[in-house]
């Protein structure tokens, strides 16, 4: 699942690069003596916006997409059919049975590679138990309408993720765009959902503008008002991924051998160094510099990443194992935040899952400054 948020803020990335490029070839652009150069400031303009708004939205889409795709297909890898979400199996159903009716389509644009006997033996294995069975996934991310707040929470409720916008309310990444690219102040608890609908209500209906009015839209986004569309996309993203990650890791590692909880010492075991750092008992199985941990938080989703540093009376160490002695407890650094409810369970996993953590390539170990 990890790649379909990479791939979106690579995305978001380029975006980025259009507009900060747009001021600087504006401002050549309109001191141009040329009175013909300066006229293609405004064509410019319209071409670059309407090219903006699509691709922004475009890239949103895509991401849900794919990222329901990614859940779904892990969901058919480790649960019987009988026993995912009854609003999925049901979708999947009549979806399956619309994309039959669709049969000339097959083959082509987004359902290239797939043919009627695809889709009627995928059924067929589905609904007769077999293991293993893949889904039509075509059919699970079937949509009538554009991603307005409501078509997202159904999509992902299909998938037993209820109220997700209401829920990224409260995300991390949420809050961050809303406090810092916003120059906000922190609400109480949530950002209003109404800011999310309203944000992308706006998005949606500036693409069907540019969709059926061509390049003549009524009104243009500033330079300043597009980084904020694609700030508040990627801050809207990274809430919908963690929530969805949080279900992935509460479900398949929740009650996993390969876990190992990991308990604060005392109340006065942090977290320190604006977050990232706890003292915990020692574990009963061994920890080490690179696992990969998570906390879940209910209402918000997950914080995942691994494991920095280590450090046991007063020195780093790569590794505890069964015969260390740890009477003081140990010192985790990490390389996300520890919530401050210190109910929050902190979880490390023997080995990685490629779905949510990426190869581990090198990880800096750096000394756990003094609390």
């Amino acid at each position: 699942m990890r790649s379909t948020l990479d791939e979106l803020i690579a995305e978001l990335g380029d975006l980025k690069t259009l507009v900060e490029s747009m001021e600087t070839v504006n401002r050549v652009l309109a001191a141009h003596k040329d009175t013909e150069a300066r006229r293609y400031v405004s064509i410019r303009r319209r071409f670059v916006y309407a090219a903006f708004v699509h691709a922004l939205y475009t890239s949103f889409e895509k991401f849900v997409e794919n990222l329901i795709t990614e859940y779904a297909r892990l969901e058919a890898r480790h649960v019987d059919y009988a026993a995912l979400p009854r609003k999925l199996t049901d979708k999947h159903l009549l979806k399956s049975a619309e994309l039959l009716c669709r049969s000339k389509r097959l083959g082509e644009g987004r359902y290239a590679g797939m043919s009627g006997l695809d889709v009627v033996r995928n059924l067929f294995d589905c609904l007769n138990g077999a293991k293993p069975y893949a889904l039509n996934v075509a059919a699970v991310i079937a949509h009538e309408a554009n991603l307005r707040s409501t078509e997202v929470d159904g999509m992902f409720g299909v998938l037993g993720i209820e109220n997700i916008c209401d829920r990224a309310c409260r995300a991390d990444a949420m809050m961050a765009w809303y406090c810092d690219d916003q120059g906000l102040k922190a609400p109480r608890g949530a950002v209003k959902l109404g800011v999310i609908v309203a944000r992308l209500n706006d998005i949606v209906e500036r693409r069907n503008q540019v969709a059926h009015n061509g390049y003549a839209p009524i009104e243009l986004l500033a330079d300043k008002e597009m980084s904020d569309a694609v700030a508040f996309i990627e801050s809207l993203a990274r809430s919908i991924f963690g929530i969805v990650i949080g279900r992935y890791l509460q479900d398949h590692h929740g009650a996993s051998t390969s876990r190992v909880e990991l308990t604060l010492r005392d109340e006065r075991s942090g977290p320190y160094k604006k977050g990232s750092v706890v003292v915990v008992n020692k574990p009963a199985q061994r920890l080490f510099v690179g696992q990969p941990a998570f906390i879940i938080v209910e209402s918000t989703g997950a914080r995942w990443g691994r494991i920095q540093s280590l450090r046991l009376d007063g020195a780093d160490i790569s590794e505890v194992v069964a015969n260390t002695s740890a009477p003081n407890g140990v010192g985790v650094e990490l390389d996300f935040k520890y919530p401050r409810n210190p109910k929050e369970k902190l979880i490390a996993l023997s080995d990685s899952d490629d779905a949510v953590w990426s190869p581990l390539e090198s990880v800096v170990a750096p000394s756990i400054s003094e609390r």
